[in-house]
Formats: C-alpha cells, structure tokens, sequence
C-alpha cells in the first residue's frame, strides 16, 4: 500500500502537507493534502481537535495548503492506496537540446489528462565546477511499464548525456532525486507560476541566463532553474476530494511552476545570489504579464523568505483564513508568537 508523499527522501510529511504537497501521484489524487482524511491539531489554547470532512470541517480546507497559521498537526490519517513498481530515473542532457525540451514539456503538460500515470520535471543546472549547464529530466510514470506512449518524444531527444531509468519503486526514486541534493552549502528558493507555454518557458531559460552570468564563477555555485507541470487534473481532483486553500482551482489553464534554487559556498556571495534569484523570478513575473500568461499562484513550499504565497491564493481564500484564525486561534498564538512560516495577511490578534 503507498500513500502520497515528497518526491525526495529528505522531504518531511509533516511541512509537506501544511504547504500543500506536490506527489508523483498528483495527476491522479490531487496534491497531497488533498489525500488527508483527518488532522488531529493542537490549537492555540492547547486543545487537542480532530479536523476532517464532518468535525471542524471549515478548517480541513484551511489546513490543506495553510501552513503553520492554525495550529500543530500531530498527527495525520491519510487515503493509501495499492501500487507496486514504477518506470523512472533521470536523463541527462546538454543545454543544446533546449528547443526539444520545451516542445516536449509544453506538449506532455497539455496532455497529462491522457494518462495520469505519468510525471515529469525538468531541471537546468549549471555547475561552476565544471563550468557547463545541463538538463535533467525527471521521470517517473507511477506503473512498471516501459517507456510508455506519452514520453515518445523525449526518449527521441538526441545527445543523452547518462539515464538511470529502469523499473522501481518509489523510494529508490525518492533516494535518487535526494542524493542531487547539495546538503553543506548555502541556498536560496525563490517560485514562481504561469500558463503553461512554450514562448514563456523559453523567455524564463533566457532571464535566469542573464542573471546567473555575472556569477559564473562564483565559488561553488549551482545554479538550478526547475520547471514542474500542474495540469487542470490536479486541482480538479482536489475539488473532488472538498477543496484546499491555495486557489489553484481558479485557473483555467494548465500551469507551469517555476523555481529557481541557487547554493553556493561562501557567506560572502549572500547577498548577491540572494538578489540574483529574486531578481530572475521578477523579471519573469513581468514577462508573463506581457505575454498574458501570468497566474497568482504562488507555492508555499517553494516560496522564498519575503514573498507572500498566502496572498497568492486569492482574497476570498485569505479571507477565509482570516475568519479561521480568529475562530481556532483568537488570541493570535500561531501569528504572533510562532515565529516561522508565512503568515496570514491583515489578521487582528489579541497578542501584540
């Protein structure tokens, strides 16, 4: 039996949840507090509450993509479900394959509907090391079938680098994308989201260019720009399963997510590569309003230090948390006296 989780290993559940939740299962089951059938909470005045479809069930869509704002989860139940093996890896390709790799990911995003057993990610990551940038496409189509149908085109991209692709599970997968991971090094993440578009995708690759070149040779630097589909399906199955918080519903057109996640070495480049990387999502969320393909969404668990997600998820759903919070937490403990996380905007507390 599987329940929906983090794509790497080092990936808690707990966090995972609160921000909303990104799966391989996602096209199937929505994101993955989608999946949560119950939440048992500690509130602000220490009460333990069980928060589900039938009890306090106002708060089970705020807790779905609301972060710390209501209380501490302590426990979740979740839908499991049978599976057994996967197809997926990783494939890596040189930079010159860039036109193929928008074609391809621009094509299967509109077309994940079609078979929501399948998953992609596509990853542009330059190296100071070894001075290059490569692509790395992610693949994990959740059934122990080989290269299934809707990844025809990406198998015939020429020039592959290396592939780890083979028949797995989930873990060994998991495991994979975390050992990518750069764990002793300075970070920044900053998202951002669009409709889905081959012009706009491109214009994204172009921008993060022009702001990594300056730091090229930066001391350690990985340089890493992520592209992720959220297709319709996704949040037309977590209305289905009652709705969340985050507002992705109200698109109607099929998402690109967009991160770009820098580490360096020293505490010295800080400020510039922190600068860097807000600098690349802001010119890009200026070009996607000239292209006409901008979406408010913005992933909280992908967000950077001062953007705002919450905002992101649209007046209406921050009203309600608004309404929720001063219902389950009226003194303000969790906006006031947490310190983490992003909070909600405009809420009164009792506690200054």
């Amino acid at each position: 039996m599987m329940v929906a989780g983090g794509r790497d290993s080092l990936v808690g559940i707990g966090g995972l949840i609160v921000g909303g939740g990104y799966s391989w299962f996602a096209p199937q089951k929505g994101f993955v507090a989608d999946t949560v059938i119950n939440f048992e909470l500690v509130v602000g005045n220490g009460s333990i509450i069980n928060v589900n479809a039938t009890s306090n069930s106002d708060l089970f869509v705020g807790l779905k993509g609301g972060g710390n704002n209501f209380g501490i989860v302590t426990r979740y139940d979740m839908e499991t479900f049978p599976f057994d093996k996967l197809w997926g890896g990783i494939m890596v390709y040189p930079a010159s394959t860039a036109k193929a790799q928008i074609n391809f990911f621009t094509n299967f995003t509109n077309h994940i509907s079609d078979d929501p057993k399948a998953n992609f990610l596509n990853i542009w990551s330059y190296k100071q090391v070894s001075g290059t940038q490569s692509i790395f496409n992610v693949i994990d189509y959740v059934a122990p079938v080989v290269a299934p149908a809707i990844y025809s085109d990406a198998l015939a991209i020429p020039d592959l680098v290396s592939s780890t692709m083979r028949i797995t599970n989930v873990s060994s997968l998991t495991d994979e994308l975390s050992g990518t991971s750069t764990l002793d090094s300075r970070y920044i993440f900053v998202t951002t989201t669009f409709s889905n578009s081959a012009e706009m995708y491109e214009t994204a690759v172009n921008i993060s260019n022009k702001h990594l070149e300056p730091f090229k040779n930066t001391t350690g630097l990985v340089w890493s720009i992520l592209f992720q589909p959220i297709p319709l399906i996704v949040s037309e199955h977590s209305v289905a399963a009652g709705g969340n918080i985050m507002g992705v519903d109200r698109s109607k057109d099929n998402l690109t997510l967009f991160l770009v996640y820098v580490t360096w070495l020293e505490a010295s480049d800080d400020q510039k590569l922190t600068d860097a990387a807000y600098a690349t999502v802001e010119e890009i969320n200026a070009a996607t309003d000239d292209l006409g393909v901008t979406n408010p969404f913005v992933y909280l668990n992908y967000a950077g230090k001062t953007q705002n997600p919450l905002a992101g998820y649209g007046e209406k759903n921050t009203e309600k948390m608004r309404a929720l919070s001063k219902k389950y937490d009226p003194r303000g403990t969790f906006q006031k006296l947490v310190k983490g996380g992003f909070k909600i905007p405009g809420v009164e507390t009792v506690i200054d």
